[in-house]
Formats: C-alpha cells, structure tokens, sequence
C-alpha cells in the first residue's frame, strides 16, 4: 500500500486469508470487527469473497446481496463507481451493529473477477475505490477468499496488514506457504506485514498442537509472527455462524468473545508499532 500522509486520518486496512478452506476467515473477520468496533472505532468490513459468507452474517442472510442492492461486483466492474453507494449498517437480524458499516459480496463476485483480467493495473482496484472512504473510518476488514485470486491479491495490495489464522486440520501449514509464495509476488519482495493465530484451538488435541507450535516455531519467515491471541473451539461460534449473526448477539456469554477481543487489543499493538 502507498505510504500514509502523517496528517491525514486513514483506517488501518488488515485483510484476513488463507489459501485452505475452513480455517475460520470469515468467522474471524465479522467477529473481529465486531469487538473493534465495540471498542468504540469506527470499522468497515469488506466481504470480498464470491462465497457470500460475510455477507450472509452482516447482511440478514442474504447471500444474494444484488437483489437488493450493490455489492462489491461493482467496484470491480465499474473504475468510476461511488463505493459509497455500496457500503450499508452491518446488521445482527434486524439490529444495526454500532460502528461498523459492511460492504457484501454475491455469489456473481467469481464471474465479474474472470471478466476483469484483462484490465491494466487490476491489482489496484480495491485500492484505488477505497481511496474515497479510507479517511472515513478507523479499520477496515477485508474477508477474503480461500483461493488465490485477483481479489486476494487486490487484498494484499491494500492491507497494511494481513491475518492468517491457521487452524488444526490437514495442509493448514502447506496452505501458508503457498500464500506467503503469493504475498511476496503481490509485493514483489519479501512480504513482511502479516501474522498468524491459532483458530478453533482445543486445549485438549496436545499432540496436534505441540506438532503445530513446532512448525511455527521453526519456519523462517514466522519469527515474531505468531500471535499470543487464540480463538478457542467453541461451539457457539459454529452456531451463531448458522444462525447468520455475529457472536457477541448471538451468545453473550460465549468465552470465545474474550478471545477476539484479546486478538484485537494484540492486533492494535502490533500494527501501530509497523506504522510508527
């Protein structure tokens, strides 16, 4: 990303990805930016992901979002579209989330990034819209993607900072290193501004976990990478993300809410220091 004026206010971006499905993207994404935003900073989350799934938690279920409105196909389709007529209120049901706006994706989103290819300077899109609003805002979230596409790499090229939260299944490890492959082209260099977590993390799976915590320990490119912030395997999560509603209006009293909320005070920290 361009280098920030020192007078001017602008939203620390942070994209979460991975290149292996099921790591928990999404639910990190809305649940992050619902804790930051209770925190009393002004946040929009960006669901840049063709499967809708942001979209379908902040925006009342409805995965479809271009029936009822815009949608981030059209930022991408269209280099003099208003990304202002895009972003709504994130919503809990039919409550509206304090702080935090939200700008959905469609199902569609994978068949208007095929026909942008073509275009010059394609990896600049997102970054070139947000330009309006960045001044806007304290943080914006941008959920991304499992795959490695133009939009994940538009992410990239934006973010001040990316999370990639790395859960207990199969390949999480291989999946890192094929994304940090493809961060360090975006960038064209070695990317630095990025850290990693532990998701759905049992207590309870010691094996697992101490393999884990080995490979993270030894890889080359992760020393002073890995947050102390976990989010624990918690059931509510998976329920709340059924019943399309973020965590904290779903189960109140979730311990897993603590977790966000340490990972977004660690995050703070962490990207304030990379700014300075």
């Amino acid at each position: 990303m361009a280098s920030r004026t020192p007078d001017k206010r602008q939203a620390m971006v942070l994209a979460v990805m991975n290149n292996k499905g099921g790591a928990g993207k999404t639910s990190t994404a809305t649940n992050l930016a619902v804790a930051m935003a209770q925190s009393g900073r002004r946040g929009l989350l960006i669901d840049s992901d063709q499967q809708a799934n942001a979209t379908e938690v902040l925006a009342h279920g409805r995965k479809f979002y271009a029936q009822y409105g815009h949608t981030i196909c059209d930022l991408y389709a269209n280099a003099r579209f208003d990304i202002r007529e895009a972003i709504i209120p994130a919503r809990a049901g039919d409550t509206d989330i304090p702080n935090l706006d939200f700008l959905p994706a469609d199902p569609t989103f994978e068949k208007t990034l095929e026909q942008t290819l073509t275009r010059s300077h394609r990896e600049k899109i997102l970054y070139r819209h947000l330009q309006t609003v960045i001044g806007d805002y304290d943080f914006i979230i941008i959920d991304c993607s499992p795959g490695l596409n133009l939009a994940t790499g538009n992410a990239i090229y934006v973010a001040d900072h990316v999370l990639v939260p790395i859960d207990g299944g199969s390949f999480a490890l291989s999946a890192l290193e094929v994304m940090l492959d493809f961060m360090d082209e975006i960038n064209e260099g070695e990317y630095k501004r990025f850290s990693v977590f532990r998701n759905e993390y049992n207590r309870s799976n010691k094996v697992i976990n101490k393999f884990i915590e080995d490979q993270l320990e030894q890889h080359p490119r992760l020393k002073g990478r890995v947050l102390e912030s976990s989010i624990r395997a918690d059931q509510t999560i998976v329920q709340s993300q059924v019943a399309c509603i973020p965590l904290y209006y779903y189960a109140k009293g979730s311990l897993a809410l603590n977790d966000y909320r340490k990972l977004a005070r660690e995050l703070e920290e962490k990207t304030q220091k990379e700014v300075a």
